[in-house]
């Protein structure tokens, strides 16, 4: 009897063994199967990073490179042993950019198409936007995570179109001074007679002269933005002067329009008089050009400290929210019923924007579509009413 129950122990638990086995096996069998989809997941992306068609870099928290795939080499024209391993800043062509980059990326910040210009092998350069954020683990800086896409064509073919803009409107500049000059001496002596008909032809013209010859000055400083050479040359100056030159200029644009001034008198500021003229002239111009019905325009001044408020009102067609964040991109213009007969190229309020950008200052716009619009900008500048000559901060 003892010998039956022993034997059955043991039957038992050679089947026993043999089920784990057979459980075992079963695991390990599907835990290869797992491997191997795993180990084909990463061959796969692997494989996806190393031979992308967009360049692809990874930088560690020294700024060393310490991956890149295929196609940046390419892109570059470098060995890996001449680029792995050496700092990024050696192959950009502008210090202060990858600077700016390094600093934005330690400080977490996710870059959209900013734009570069990186070394290649040859000595060429390249224009590239960048789009780069940060791996951490545990809050520490492991590498970024960097793509860049050449827009060397791009950049080469909008250099192509800026200088062309600068021919053209140089060309058209001298011709329409000329004219204007000979205008301005018929206007004299048609004021002495009682000819009113060929005065007021000469006024139309006139106007019209100017007209293009801002806009060939608007060209000019387009082309000279794109090739960053558009200067910055400052002085102390009165702003109601320099208002007044413009609104008086701008009255003979329009018959359906008042033009006021309103708080601009005995105020200073330090910028650049020519171009914040250009500024305020277009600023104008848009109001009257978007106010098809007329109304009241407003030029207005505003003290805030050492700061002077400069806006233009206008009781126009006003701005959809959505159209808002766009006005100031080069060549923009609002695509809507209510301003398809306006006319223009849609770079006045870009050249705004960048003239301003370049005195410290933004152009700020408050609208309500169908009610009107308000621009306003902020320049450096004190009260001068009691004859103190101001002390002005010059930046």
């Amino acid at each position: 009897m003892l010998n039956f129950i022993s034997i059955g122990n043991h039957i038992f638990s050679r089947v026993i063994r043999m089920e784990n086995t057979i459980v075992l096996e079963e695991r390990l069998a599907r835990c290869e199967r797992e491997n191997d989809e795993l180990k084909l997941k990463v061959e796969e992306l692997s494989d996806f990073f190393e031979n992308a068609s967009m360049p692809l870099h990874w930088v560690d928290a020294k700024g060393i490179i310490i991956w890149a795939n295929q196609a940046e080499l390419d892109a570059l024209g470098y060995e890996k042993e001449e680029y792995i391993g050496f700092p990024i800043k050696n192959f950009h062509a502008d210090p202060e950019v990858i600077q700016d980059i390094l600093y934005r990326l330690s400080n977490d910040e996710t870059l959209y198409d900013y734009t570069a210009r990186l070394k290649c092998k040859d000595g060429s350069v390249k224009h590239v936007l960048i789009n780069s954020n940060v791996l951490r683990k545990d809050g520490k800086f492991v590498h970024t995570r960097c793509f860049t896409r050449d827009i060397t064509d791009r950049q080469q073919e909008d250099q192509r179109k800026n200088d062309f803009l600068a021919m053209v409107s140089h060309e058209l500049k001298t011709p329409l001074t000329v004219v204007a000059s000979y205008i301005q001496i018929l206007l004299k002596k048609k004021q002495k007679n009682t000819d009113d008909f060929g005065l007021n032809v000469l006024i139309r013209m006139e106007v019209q002269v100017k007209k293009m010859i801002l806009m060939a000055h608007d060209f000019l400083n387009l082309a000279r933005i794109q090739d960053g050479k558009l200067e910055r040359n400052s002085i102390e100056f009165d702003i109601d002067q320099l208002i007044g030159e413009v609104v008086e200029s701008s009255r003979l644009l329009t018959t359906i329009h008042t033009i006021e001034v309103s708080g601009c008198t005995g105020v200073v500021v330090y910028a650049d008089q020519d171009k914040i003229g250009q500024v305020l002239t277009n600023l104008v111009g848009n109001a009257i050009k978007y106010s098809p019905q007329g109304g009241r325009i407003i030029v207005g001044c505003e003290k805030l400290g050492d700061k002077v408020r400069i806006s233009v009102s206008d009781q126009g067609i006003g701005i959809r929210q959505s159209d808002q964040t766009r006005l100031f991109e080069r060549f923009y213009r609002i695509n809507s019923k209510s301003n398809q007969g306006a006319s223009g190229f849609g770079i006045g309020l870009y050249l705004v924007s960048e003239i301003l950008q370049q005195h410290n200052s933004k152009i700020e716009v408050k609208s309500v579509e169908n009610q009107g619009s308000r621009f306003y900008f902020d320049l450096d500048g004190v009260s001068i009413a009691e004859g103190v000559h101001p002390v002005i901060k010059k930046s």
